[in-house]
């Protein structure tokens, strides 16, 4: 959860939040020309990346619904970052809502690649003293006196 939040969110959005603060900070009306080039560049990228990783992991395992569905999800996100650039002129609005979704979309992809991955999990509690304290320990122990 750390990760999604700090990595992804946090600096794989660099380019909105700047974009964000520039919108926040304008004196004169607000152009949020740029916040949707920072979403429109966003999530293709993780979109891509994420599901080439579970295209790629999927392979692995011989699971070729997951394979269609990363081939599905890369050309869709392809199709919607074109459709987005084209329309913007006409559809401001409908442009920027729909590339929030598909930003939306991009991380829910990540988090689905990577739930099972052990990278990102938590390791057990009592890892920090060696393991757990009610197994036998290693070693001979007869010859020693109080």
């Amino acid at each position: 959860m750390f990760y999604v939040l700090l990595a992804i969110i946090g600096l794989g959005c660099l380019g909105i939040w700047v974009e964000l603060i520039k919108v926040a900070s304008a004196t004169s009306p607000a152009n949020y020309d740029g916040v949707l080039t920072a979403l429109a560049t966003f999530f293709p990228a993780l979109i891509g990346s994420s599901s080439l990783q579970l295209m790629l992991a999927s392979t692995g395992n011989r699971d070729k619904v997951l394979v269609s569905f990363g081939y599905f999800v890369s050309l869709t996100a392809f199709g919607a970052v074109v459709l987005i650039s084209v329309f913007h002129p006409t559809f401001p609005d409908l442009t920027f809502w729909a590339s929030v979704f598909f930003a939306v979309v991009a991380v829910w992809l990540w988090w689905f690649t990577n739930g099972d991955d052990p990278t990102y999990k938590s390791g057990p509690v009592d890892a920090a003293s060696g393991g757990d304290t009610k197994r036998t320990l290693k070693g001979d122990t007869s010859e020693f006196r109080e």
